[in-house]
């Protein structure tokens, strides 16, 4: 008997790579293609950068120009590869790959218009790129990447969850749980910000310290959560500032459980997450506690002792509903 075929949606590792990496690849060779091609009618410096009114206001060498255009498509093109290889989830593999592919047309063609613009000028000072021409690459990345996402689909539906622990509670009894979450990276990013944007505003560097000091303290602020489960419902706040917070209430709550999340593969990073049907708050990798509402849409927390903190939800919710019935 032939085997079934693979739901619309349902891309398999090889294929999920390939999905970012050939366009960026095509992008890769049309840029060095193009450059090679028109190598002997470019200046020895050539304009990289151009303003508002199209004319040229930053300059490379010709060599040092082409490796660092290529370089950073090669890069990204295996960045966004590893991050679409690795996402589970289908709507953040979906959107990732979109991404992924309106990059590489935009950042591609943006390249080439670049090698063309130099190309037979005596003094790169004279290259041109007015803006008319930057926003057709645009226009044509937007579509690319909107065709991909439709072409993708967006899946098999998810099998509903089993139901998940609860704990009884009597008429009147009170119970609540709390935990903090700590993410480790987060802390680094924020030290090493803080760092940086210490030391630009001892150089005197007041327009780079200042927006650098206020990333520093808010990734500080929000690298460790206090995550509650009460007769009120789920909140979910940073230990130091009292906004913004994450609140679920108890009569917007069917049910809870306790699950595992890989921060890269479920989410496509860390921090306040958004995908299809789902939001998360992901500090790390690891046991989480996810919340269903009754909108359709599911809560994912990353910390400890989740099982408990889903099994006091559940009983929380039981008794509610058998209060109201």
């Amino acid at each position: 008997m032939a085997d079934a075929p693979a739901p619309r949606g349902a891309v398999p590792g090889v294929r999920r790579g390939a999905v970012t990496a050939v366009p960026f690849a095509v992008a890769t060779a049309a840029y060095v293609g193009v450059f090679v091609a028109h190598r002997d009618r470019l200046p020895g410096r050539i304009a990289t950068h151009f303003s508002g009114d199209g004319t040229a206001d930053g300059f490379m060498g010709r060599t040092a120009a082409l490796w660092f255009a290529t370089g950073l498509l090669v890069g990204l093109g295996l960045l966004f590869t590893v991050v679409t290889v690795a996402t589970r989830d289908t709507s953040g593999f979906r959107v990732t790959a979109a991404t992924g592919v309106g990059t590489a047309v935009t950042l591609g063609y943006l390249s080439v218009l670049t090698v063309l613009a130099n190309s037979d000028v005596p003094d790169p000072a004279a290259a041109e790129l007015p803006l008319h021409h930057v926003v057709a690459p645009l226009l044509l990345g937007v579509a690319t990447g909107a065709s991909a996402w439709w072409l993708i689909g967006p899946g098999p539906r998810p099998a509903p969850p089993p139901p998940g622990p609860s704990l009884r509670l009597a008429e009147g009894e009170a119970a609540a749980w709390s935990r903090t979450a700590v993410s480790r990276p987060m802390l680094l990013v924020a030290a090493a910000v803080t760092l940086g944007a210490l030391y630009a505003l001892v150089s005197a560097s007041w327009p780079t310290g200042l927006p650098l000091l206020a990333v520093g303290l808010l990734c500080a602020a929000f690298a460790a959560v206090r995550v509650t489960v009460d007769r009120r419902g789920v909140t979910v706040a940073s230990t130091v500032l009292p906004r913004p917070r994450l609140v679920l209430p108890l009569d917007t709550v069917t049910g809870a459980d306790s699950v595992h999340v890989h921060a890269l593969g479920d989410f496509g990073g860390w921090g306040y997450r958004i995908r299809s049907n789902r939001r998360g708050v992901v500090l790390r990798s690891g046991e989480a506690l996810s919340v269903r509402t009754k909108a359709g849409r599911a809560y994912v927390v990353t910390v400890d002792d989740a099982t408990t903190a889903a099994a006091l939800l559940n009983g929380l919710v039981a008794r509610g509903t058998g209060e109201r019935g």
